[in-house]
């Protein structure tokens, strides 16, 4: 299956870009996201998918539960399900990510 840029869903909110690529095939990870950030993404929850996070480009931070979890270009970070979590570019550059996740039916 191919899902062209195109086909993808477009998400705007603050300092938040986002691509969802929804996999409608049954697959625990149904939606591949692309994100650009030159803020906060806000305080959100995994369901019951962990979530995984590859650093595409830039740094930041991520706090998961009480620790703050610093992030660079190539790193892979996992966020178990049923976990509250936030993140953020560090000294506000862009930070890319792309994430797979539980489908996000947006």
């Amino acid at each position: 299956m191919k899902i062209t840029k195109s086909q993808a869903t477009v998400s705007d909110w603050g300092q938040v870009h986002c691509l969802n690529y929804k996999i409608m095939s049954g697959m625990p990870y149904g939606s591949v996201v692309y994100a650009e950030l030159t803020g906060a993404h806000g305080e959100v929850q995994t369901e019951n998918v962990e979530r995984i996070y590859y650093i595409l480009e830039g740094s930041g931070e991520f706090k998961v539960a009480d620790g703050i979890i610093p992030v660079t270009q190539g790193d892979i970070l996992t966020i178990p399900p049923h976990t509250t979590y936030n993140y953020w570019p560090k000294n506000s550059q862009l930070l890319k990510v792309l994430l797979f996740m539980e489908l996000w039916n947006n």
